[in-house]
């Protein structure tokens, strides 16, 4: 998570077209912090407009959402209902020392600076508390998908710009924790699972990336029709099925 957010404009495309999680990842987290969710407070940071913080809190967990985006945190609480939320950043988190069992980063955690934010994380944290960062890795090797990173880098004439190298294109997920804390283990689980949405939804979730946020309208409106006509080649019902990677890594704070 920046300073300054690349979301403010793309808060309801994010909130229409990002998938969840699934409940084996939840069930993970649990597993590997030696932490029940149920009763647990978390802070989910980079919580966008609160995908991940519906769903901790569906697992009985008391859950406050920070989010550097004031657009996506108004979104994020308009949906959800029982959430707390705060305006903050990765780097300075607006929590107590020792003060929640978790801190989550769904979909984020690439977006921070881990010298700052990983000691903000180990402060706020209870003694034995958890770390979890975790992703939807799309699976780059399904037919339909083939290409797509590449047309991406033809789009913006790049590698997308990201906070850090935690996770990129072609790239499986990482949790960076800078100079201080970099021996503390990472615990490591995968899950494979797909949805089926329709395809223009599927459209509005490219929509929803950072990287095609500065994208010049007509350029993006040429790429999004060309992705259109690729995807029917491939799902000529007009029904797109995504298969993703949940990639979750848990550190325990000492």
């Amino acid at each position: 998570m920046a300073e300054s957010s690349k979301f403010d404009t793309l808060a309801s495309a994010y909130a229409k077209s990002r998938p969840t999680y699934p409940d084996a990842l939840f069930d993970a987290l649990q597993d590997l912090s030696g932490r029940a969710l149920s009763g647990a407070r978390v802070a989910d940071v980079g919580a966008g407009t609160g995908i991940s913080s519906r769903q901790l809190r569906e697992r009985g967990a008391a859950v406050t959402a920070v989010e550097l985006s004031e657009p996506m945190l108004r979104q994020l609480v308009s949906q959800s209902p029982g959430v707390g939320a705060v305006l903050g950043s990765a780097n300075a988190l607006p929590l107590r020392e020792d003060s929640v069992d978790f801190v989550t980063f769904a979909q984020a955690w690439h977006w921070v600076n881990p010298d700052l934010a990983v000691p903000e994380v180990i402060r706020v944290l209870k003694p034995g508390g958890a770390l979890a960062c975790f992703w939807n890795m799309p699976l780059a090797d399904a037919p339909w998908r083939l290409g797509y990173n590449d047309r991406i880098r033809e789009l913006l004439g790049g590698e997308p710009d990201y906070g850090n190298e935690s996770t990129a294109l072609d790239q499986e997920p990482r949790i960076e924790l800078g100079s201080r804390f970099a021996d503390l283990p990472v615990h490591v689980v995968e899950t494979a699972w797909t949805r089926t949405v329709p395809l223009e939804h599927r459209i509005t979730n490219v929509m929803s990336r950072s990287y095609v946020s500065d994208v010049e309208p007509d350029r993006l409106a040429a790429f999004l029709d060309r992705e259109r006509a690729i995807l029917l080649t491939h799902f000529p019902d007009g029904m797109v099925v995504e298969e993703y990677t949940a990639w979750l890594g848990v550190v325990r704070r000492p």
